[in-house]
């Protein structure tokens, strides 16, 4: 199937030999892989979750790697085995691509390659409560589903001079209910953030691994009474 073969596009005009890809696993996580190849060998050369801190800039964005990688050489006709075993995605074949996009930057070719996932839009619905600021209620609450398929409740409140704080934030899956604890996901960092749409969707995508890229604010919907993620997708 077309769908299955795994592209590489060669990344440097000289002769080097070295190629790169973007694959999303079958976990939704947006892998960035690129490798040399010598003959009948191949090296991975550098590869990172590109759906993570996406707010920091030049090495720290790249810095969040796939823990299961630890075959860096092997032979060309291994390397699908070790992307099915150590990356969690499945191909069928291989393809290497000489094309136009050998002198575009890592930068240049990340945002070239994702600029199609802004076709849907991806909304984050928000309870909201209480006067405005700026329009949005002071007081913001939601149940979500993030790329992970993770169930998240996060409860959001202005605080002053701008700011917003995180009041609560855990995750609701079964297990977590079961045993009545709250744990919030790691990558989430901050506390305080702009009390803006834009800060507040900033936060969710890049401290809990979401996409959002509207924010709806409604009232009336109980929570409480039924636990199904408030989001959706055109």
């Amino acid at each position: 199937m077309k769908q299955s073969i795994l592209k590489f596009e060669v990344c440097t005009s000289n002769a080097q030999n070295i190629f790169r890809t973007i694959f999303k696993t079958q976990h939704s996580r947006m892998i960035y892989l690129s490798l040399k190849v010598n003959d009948s060998d191949c090296t991975i050369l550098d590869c990172f979750y590109i759906d993570r801190n996406q707010g920091k800039i030049e090495e720290e964005r790249y810095s969040s790697k796939p823990k299961k990688l630890q075959t860096f050489q092997c032979r060309l006709d291994e390397l699908l085995s070790v992307i099915a075993t150590e990356l969690d995605k499945k191909f069928y074949g291989v393809e290497f691509i000489h094309d136009d996009n050998a002198n575009l930057s890592l930068e240049e070719y990340l945002k070239m390659k994702t600029s199609g996932a802004g076709n849907k839009y991806h909304f984050l619905i928000m309870v909201g409560d209480g006067e405005d600021y700026n329009g949005i209620p002071l007081r913001l609450c939601t149940r979500l589903k993030n790329k992970l398929y993770r169930l998240i409740y996060i409860e959001l409140e202005y605080y002053n001079g701008g700011k917003g704080v995180v009041r609560q934030c855990y995750y609701y899956d079964r297990k977590y209910k079961r045993q009545n604890i709250k744990i919030t996901p790691h990558q989430l960092t901050s506390c305080f953030f702009p009390y803006t749409r834009e800060g507040i969707l900033n936060l969710l995508n890049h401290e809990i691994c979401c996409n959002f890229t509207h924010m709806i604010v409604t009232s009336g919907i109980d929570l409480d009474s039924n636990t199904t993620p408030l989001c959706g997708t055109i």
